[in-house]
């Protein structure tokens, strides 16, 4: 009986033992299975089952890793594939492939090929998302300079990295609207001015923006049926009936344009120029004599530029020299004003007939550099921010940091009162900070020294605290093994008194190994580091004592790290704290909304030369033309300080000249 029941009990053990060996023998079959399919992902989480359920199985280990090196590079196609499937890939492509490439990294870290794949693909999104906001933000830009072309490109190469990024689609739809209004103006212009070729262009750029804006399609195919010889010389023949002779002239060379070497259209020009020379001559002398310097000034660049040969005619020359001393006397009759931008004109016309004239050398570079640029660079003062009451330096700081990054970020039509010199203007005037709050104080300093803009402000809070939650956490870790009989031994000597050498052989062991374990306590946390920055300011305009604007910034700034003891025994790593210090994250705070709070001060600048511009056309309107061609003047040499060339000082240049037409 006792023989049975060992022998029962001996092959319920090795069914047990059978069937746990299965498990993971199961396992192991079906990823194999899954891998011949080419599932490496499937195949991944059975090979990972056998594993677990035998950790120290090589063969699963080798296996588990080559289908996750399988999966991998499949990955790493797929995300290959995605990007070559576009030509220029956008943004939304690029996240898809570093996707794919960060999962095969994942899964095969010594992929080199897909690591040099995964930094390049995250280098390119970094540059796009480097390049799409300044992008953005010029596009918006050039929609307020109505520079309507230049943001229908930036914005379209917007909507091609990002599609949808912010409001990028709507601002397309205005711009679109107005880039083909204003093409389509100027095309109708420039056949005004028989500027065909030209028209052809501005026409079918409208047509690329917006084919279907009211009549452009008409008009192109107008404009084209005129780009050529035959157009040009008719109209050419019928100005030179109707004593046009400069537009006569202009039309003939625009016909030769193409066809150069038709002899006859050469001969009627060179006719026309000498009966032009004379007529325009006798006219220039009427008009001068009338003060209608514009069109005589016109007619006396036109004869030389036509007929060469009257520059060294006596009369000539001495009507050329009366004339300009006429000018001149115009010009400084505006500096008396000190209305320099209308001086400027006629100084500048001067120099066109004659470069050498008399002192005309020294009173354009007053005039354009001592006394325009002078005017059209805004000045702005920053006085020191009100403190809190737990730090009586914050405000002072801010003013400095504020002043620091205008300093770096301003264009060169503003200029930045040094920290230094308010202080020394301020004890000038005998005026303390807190007196300068006055509308009235603020309106004195500014007129008397040049500044038109002040910035104050209060620093409402700025403070850090740090919390370190740490608590004592407990480890079981084994401390060392003894050998201990082992009671199956025991059970088994029972059922076998007398054991033969051969019955030893498959007794289970004599002795076990016991396990000592012991809890060991560490240390871990999160520290926490809490910055608070909050500022309001203002800005004054000088002139009239307003506040031209007010704003007020909140930030709130949070850096955490977890850290930890080492328990080697326990496989525990060590981990520092790694944090900055309350003053550096306080610090890093300040600067962010200090940076916030500048670009908001130049953002109102930015668009200076509009802003002359709207304001000489508000004059212009009002008749009060002098003080229009003031702010013309301004608006054109905003943009030349910034070395930039937009519609809105090629519009100023046109209004200056409509004004002085008349003159």
């Amino acid at each position: 009986m006792k023989r049975k029941s060992y022998r029962v009990i001996l092959t319920s053990l090795f069914v047990l033992v059978f069937l746990s060996g299965c498990a993971p023998n199961e396992s192991y079959k079906m990823g194999q299975d899954l891998g011949k399919e080419g599932r490496w992902d499937d195949a991944i989480v059975y090979y990972q089952k056998a594993l677990d359920d035998e950790p120290n199985n090589q063969e699963f280990t080798d296996a588990l890793k080559r289908a996750k090196q399988e999966s991998a590079r499949v990955r790493y196609a797929k995300a290959k594939q995605v990007l070559d499937a576009v030509t220029q890939p956008n943004l939304t492509h690029l996240q898809q492939a570093a996707k794919e490439a960060d999962i095969a990294l994942a899964l095969d870290p010594d992929n080199r090929d897909v690591r040099t794949f995964s930094d390049t693909v995250k280098g390119k999104i970094t540059h796009l998302h480097e390049t799409i906001k300044p992008l953005y933000e010029q596009a918006y830009l050039d929609m307020q300079k109505e520079d309507w072309t230049a943001a229908v490109a930036k914005l379209r190469q917007v909507n091609s990295i990002f599609p949808n990024y912010e409001e990028t689609a709507g601002r397309l739809v205005k711009a679109g609207q107005e880039g083909a209004r204003s093409l389509y103006q100027q095309g109708v212009n420039l056949g005004k001015q028989e500027e065909w070729k030209l028209a052809v262009a501005s026409f079918k750029a409208a047509m690329d923006i917006n084919p279907n804006y009211f009549d452009v399609a008409k008009l192109y195919q107008d404009a084209v049926s005129k780009d050529n010889f035959g157009y040009y010389a008719a109209v050419a023949e019928k100005a030179n009936q109707a004593q046009n002779y400069a537009q006569a002239i202009m039309l003939y060379e625009k016909a030769l344009e193409y066809q150069p070497g038709n002899s006859a259209v050469m001969k009627k020009v060179e006719a026309l120029k000498a009966k032009a020379g004379k007529f325009y001559f006798d006219e220039a002398v009427a008009l001068v004599n009338q003060n209608r310097f514009y069109k005589a000034l016109k007619h006396i660049e036109f004869i030389k530029a036509q007929t060469p040969a009257t520059h060294d005619d006596p009369f000539f020359k001495d009507f050329v020299s009366k004339f300009c001393r006429k000018m001149m006397d115009r010009a400084d009759r505006y500096v008396e004003k000190e209305l320099w931008g209308n001086a400027l004109i006629w100084y500048e016309k001067v120099e066109s007939l004659n470069p050498n004239y008399p002192e005309l050398y020294e009173k354009i570079r007053d005039v354009r550099e001592e006394r325009i640029k002078r005017r059209i660079k805004k000045s702005i003062a920053v006085f020191d921010f009100t403190s809190p009451s737990n730090d009586k330096d914050a405000g002072r700081n801010a003013a400095d940091k504020l002043v620091a990054y205008l300093h770096q970020k301003a264009s060169s039509d503003l200029r930045i009162i040094e920290r230094e010199n308010l202080q020394n203007i301020l004890r000038e005037m005998q005026l303390g900070q807190s007196g300068l709050v006055d509308t009235k104080s603020a309106q004195t300093v500014g007129k008397m020294r040049g500044i038109d803009t002040f910035i104050m402000g209060t620093v409402l809070k700025q403070f850090s605290s740090k919390m370190d939650n740490a608590s004592m956490e407990q480890v079981k870790v084994l401390v060392d093994e003894e050998d201990v009989r082992n009671p199956e031994f025991s059970d088994w000597l029972i059922m076998n008194p007398k054991p033969t050498e051969a019955d030893m052989q498959n007794a289970p062991p004599r002795t076990i190994k016991k396990r000592n374990y012991q809890f060991i306590s560490y240390k871990k946390g999160v520290a926490k580091i809490t910055a608070l920055f909050d500022i309001s300011y203002k800005l004054v305009d000088t002139a009239t004592g307003e506040n031209i604007y007010t704003n007020t910034i909140a930030g709130r700034l949070i850096k955490e790290d977890k850290y930890q003891d080492g328990v080697p025994v326990a496989n525990i790593p060590h981990d520092p704290l790694e944090i900055q210090t309350e003053s550096e994250v306080l610090g890093e705070l300040t600067d962010q909304k200090i940076a916030e709070m500048g670009q908001s001060v130049l953002k109102h600048f930015q668009s200076l030369e509009r802003e002359y511009y709207n304001q000489g056309q508000q004059l212009q309107k009002n008749r009060k033309y002098d003080l229009a061609i003031e702010k013309f003047v301004d608006a054109f040499y905003i943009e030349k300080l910034k070395g930039i060339s937009t519609p809105v000082s090629q519009n100023a240049l046109k209004s200056i000249d409509q004004l002085t037409q008349g003159m």
